[in-house]
């Protein structure tokens, strides 16, 4: 049984439930409001004949005076019996079809509905009416309920469908874009937006979002696929190259020496890349959240620099101030010691490089920066990006895939990552994470 049906048979379940419910009430409470109209009636009579026969024991309608005063107030077909002390009737305005005994109150004798009201003086006035009329009101209304419910169930299970298709096209519509998507592959389609701000109306929006995260991450890996394939073929055509120079013929062990350090380039190259590619994959996985002492990763970090420093003789500056934060001390550490690196490696010989951590307005805070030769404005954002570097840096080796691996360590902890030109000349690189606890 599909959804719209199971919503459609609950829907009509619960109106049922709820019709029936109302039709008893409303029997019951006409029911009810007719026998209580019927005793008032009743009580009002007794009432109007007692005050008429003015309380003189033994009293009687006489035909021209009394009589007919109190048979033009009585409401509806009254009967009216009086009784003297002794309970001997003594007059009677009408036919009575019951009698009752000489208790006051109210009685029902088959059909017949009885008042009895005992007079100060001693004598009884009884006021009796038929309750046939409200007995056929009463089957005239349990007819109309019976003739009524089953067309009010069966537009309300209509309307119950209705309902359901037009609350789960949006639902159908989603279910239809997922099978052509997953048929064809084309994620690039969209759901219709429903019209509105109801759940349905978020649920389109949801999906389209998702889609626009999923192509743009699908897009994403095509180019990453392909430019990790084009950073590769270069070493890899290195390798190849040497090789087959090198079995063309017999060389000299200096040219065997000198393809083999070719090789030995040309594989460190590939494994940093490979390396690098690795580090980059792991960050699509949730990282180890425990306690991290900023100052302990910009330290660790810049110690592991040191020897390169030196080797550019260019100098290190450190400011760490101790920072807690929720994180992988691991991953920071490499993140920042490739902005350490990347300012050493294409900074100006005998330049400077600052490193420090602190903590701006509750945010955890990491900055790196130089007074190397900087890059352009649209350099910033495109550096960002998998093997690409600056126009300055394509002169250098390297994969291009530092910033792309800070900024996919950054965004794994929740943080933004922000490159400046900075006014005296170089690079700053800001990591900013969310507030400390």
């Amino acid at each position: 049984m599909t959804l719209r049906w199971r919503l459609t048979l609950y829907s009509a379940l619960v109106s049922s439930a709820i019709v029936l419910l109302s039709a008893l009430l409303i029997f019951f409470s006409l029911r009810t409001s007719l026998f209580q109209g019927l005793d008032a009636s009743l009580r009002e009579a007794a009432t109007i004949a007692a005050t008429q026969l003015g309380g003189d024991e033994g009293a009687q309608f006489s035909p021209e005076s009394a009589s007919d005063r109190v048979q033009s107030k009585l409401p509806g077909s009254t009967v009216l019996l009086v009784f003297d002390k002794s309970g001997v009737q003594v007059d009677e305005m009408g036919v009575p079809r019951a009698r009752a005994p000489l208790v006051p109150g109210y009685v029902t004798l088959d059909d017949e509905r009885l008042y009895t009201l005992r007079l100060p003086e001693g004598g009884w006035v009884q006021a009796a009416r038929s309750e046939t009329e409200i007995n056929g009101i009463l089957t005239r209304a349990v007819r109309t309920l019976l003739f009524g419910l089953p067309v009010l169930l069966l537009f309300g299970l209509v309307a119950g469908y209705l309902l359901a298709d037009r609350s789960l096209r949006p639902v159908d519509a989603v279910a239809r874009l997922a099978a052509s998507i997953a048929t064809s592959g084309q994620y690039q389609q969209r759901v219709p937006l429903s019209p509105g701000q109801d759940e349905m109306a978020r649920l389109t929006l949801t999906v389209n979002a998702m889609l626009e995260r999923l192509a743009s991450t699908i897009d994403r890996e095509k180019a990453f696929a392909l430019a990790a394939a084009h950073e590769l073929r270069t070493p890899l055509s290195v390798l190849k190259g040497s090789a087959d120079l090198s079995l063309e013929r017999l060389r000299t062990p200096e040219q065997y020496v000198r393809t083999l350090t070719t090789v030995q380039a040309s594989s460190a190259e590939m494994l940093h890349i490979t390396e690098s590619l690795l580090a980059l994959a792991r960050t699509n996985s949730v990282p180890e959240r425990l306690p991290v002492d900023l100052a302990g990763v910009v330290t660790q970090a810049a110690a592991a620099q040191l020897d390169f420093a030196a080797a550019q003789s260019q100098r290190l500056h450190l400011a760490p101030d101790s920072v807690i934060m929720d994180g992988d001390a691991f991953a920071l550490e490499l993140a920042v010691g490739n902005l350490i690196r990347n300012s050493l490696t294409y900074g100006f010989k005998g330049g400077e490089v600052w490193v420090r951590s602190a903590q701006d307005d509750h945010f955890a805070l990491i900055e790196v920066s130089d007074n190397g030769p900087g890059l352009s404005e649209a350099d910033l954002l495109r550096v960002v990006q998998p093997f690409q570097r600056g126009h300055r840096q394509q002169v250098l080796r390297g994969a291009g895939l530092g910033l792309a691996l800070v900024t996919a360590i950054t965004e794994q902890h929740g943080g933004t990552l922000t490159l400046e030109r900075r006014p005296g000349g170089g690079l700053s690189a800001e990591l900013r994470f969310p507030p400390v606890r």
